[in-house]
C-alpha cells in the first residue's frame, strides 16, 4: 500500500534566523568591530522585517523592508558587527542595484538568493535489499576550488560533485546508515532532471516532467521509468537547489557551502534534505545518483544540483 508523505520546501538563509527583542531599538550599541566591505552579493530581504539607518539599528526608516525597496533588485554591500552585553549581533548594508534605496538590516532576516527543496518519495520501499560495498561504481576525488567563470563546466560540475560528495559522505560516517554508494542508474536520471528543472519552483519542481506537465507522481521516477531505468517502484527520494552568484565571489566553495546547509541548516524544511542525505529514512538510502547543471549570466553563474536517494540499486 503506498503512504504519501508530504513534501516540503525551504528557503536557506545565509545566517540563521535571528530573533531580536523590540527593547533593542530603543537602547544604545556598542560598535565591537568596524564596518567592513563586501563582495557583492545577491539577496532578497523578508518582508515584514525592519530597515534601519545605521547598523545601531536606529531611525526605521519605513514599515518593512518590501514597503521601502519594494520589488528593485538587492545586494549586501557591506557588513558590520554590532556587540551589546557580551552579545554580537551582525548586520548588512543592503542597497538596490539602480543605487535609489539602501538600509542596514540584521543577516537572520536577509535571505542569499539561493534556494533548496527537498521531497521524500511518494513511498517508502517494503523490501531490503542486499547492499554490498564494492557495488559503487567511484567518485573521482576533485578538491579544485576556482572561481566558475575561469573553468570549464565540466571542470565546475566535477568539483562540485567531489566536494558535495565528500561531506555527504563524511557527515553519513556519523551515522549508523551506512556507505553511500554511486548508482550508475540514478546518475543518469538525476543528470535528466538537472538539464531542465527549476528549483524556484520549490514543491511543484519534484513533481513536473520536461514537458512542463505537473504530475501527482515524482518527475524523478517518471522520468526513470521513460529511460528504461526505473521500475513502477516508488522508493526514490529527491532534493534539488541552485546557488546564483555574483561573478566575483563565483567560488566552487561557495557554491558547495549553500549546498552543504541540505545538512546543516534543513530546520527550515523539518530536516527533509538531511533525513535523505543522512539515510534517516528507508533503510538507509545507500544509493545516489547526482545531477548537475551550470547556467552562465551576463553577471552570475547558477548552479543547480539534483540529488536521488534510494533503497534499490538501479
Amino acid at each position: 500500500m503506498n503512504i504519501p508523505i508530504p513534501s516540503k520546501k525551504i528557503v536557506v538563509t545565509m545566517i540563521g534566523t535571528l530573533m531580536v527583542g523590540t527593547s533593542l531599538l530603543t537602547q544604545g550599541y556598542q560598535v565591537n568591530a568596524a564596518k567592513k566591505s563586501i563582495s557583492t552579493e545577491q539577496v532578497k530581504v523578508k518582508g515584514n522585517k525592519k530597515v534601519y539607518k545605521n547598523d545601531q539599528a536606529n531611525s526605521v526608516k519605513a514599515r518593512s523592508a518590501k514597503d521601502y525597496f519594494g520589488g528593485k533588485e538587492l545586494y549586501a554591500k557591506a557588513e558590520s558587527t554590532v556587540k551589546k552585553k557580551g552579545k554580537t549581533q551582525k548586520f548588512k548594508l543592503v542597497e538596490s542595484k539602480d543605487k535609489t534605496k539602501k538600509g542596514w538590516m540584521y543577516t537572520g532576516d536577509i535571505i542569499s538568493v539561493h534556494q533548496n527543496n527537498a521531497a521524500p518519495a511518494a513511498a517508502k520501499s517494503t523490501s531490503l535489499n542486499t547492499i554490498i560495498d564494492n557495488d559503487d561504481i567511484g567518485e573521482q576525488t576533485d578538491n579544485t576550488d576556482g572561481n566558475v567563470t575561469k573553468m570549464s563546466d565540466s571542470q565546475i560540475i566535477a568539483s562540485v560533485r567531489s566536494q558535495f560528495v565528500q561531506f555527504v559522505k563524511s557527515s553519513r560516517s556519523n551515522t549508523k546508515n551506512g556507505s553511500w554508494l554511486r548508482s550508475a542508474g540514478l546518475d543518469k536520471v538525476a543528470q535528466e532532471r538537472a538539464n531542465y528543472v527549476n528549483p524556484a519552483l520549490g514543491d511543484a519542481s519534484h513533481y513536473t516532467t520536461a514537458n512542463g506537465k505537473r504530475h501527482k507522481q515524482l518527475a524523478a521516477i517518471l522520468d526513470g521509468q521513460s529511460m528504461g531505468i526505473v521500475g513502477n517502484q516508488n522508493n526514490i527520494y529527491e532534493s534539488n537547489g541552485y546557488a546564483n552568484l555574483d561573478n566575483r565571489i563565483s567560488n566552487v566553495s561557495k557554491y558547495v557551502g549553500y549546498f552543504k546547509e541540505m545538512i546543516t541548516n534543513d530546520a527550515d524544511s523539518g530536516y527533509g534534505h538531511m533525513d535523505q542525505l543522512l539515510g534517516n529514512e528507508g533503510y538507509g538510502l545507500r544509493h545516489y545518483g547526482i545531477g548537475i547543471r551550470v547556467i552562465r549570466m551576463n553577471r552570475s553563474v547558477q548552479i543547480n544540483i539534483v540529488i536521488l536517494s534510494a533503497d534499490s540499486k538501479y
